[in-house]
């Protein structure tokens, strides 16, 4: 498994954000607040009624699913 390394902080990068964090101007990037999903994304399965193939799709993030 890839596993990232040390950040450098003379990296081009790293200068340009805390150039960027100093002084006004707020957060660089919004902070996060949420740390977990609340819903999950539903895959359908839409199986044949003749010869029972199975086939799935991937949906939208949903907190209920119905199929009527």
């Amino acid at each position: 498994m890839y596993k990232k390394g040390r950040d450098s902080p003379l990296a081009e990068g790293a200068r340009r954000h805390e150039r960027e964090k100093k002084g006004y101007g707020g957060q660089k990037y919004p902070l996060q607040r949420r740390f977990a999903k609340t819903t999950k994304k539903q895959t359908l399965k839409l199986a044949c009624k003749a010869c029972g193939h199975i086939l799935h799709k991937k949906g939208i993030r949903l907190k209920k699913l119905t199929i009527e």
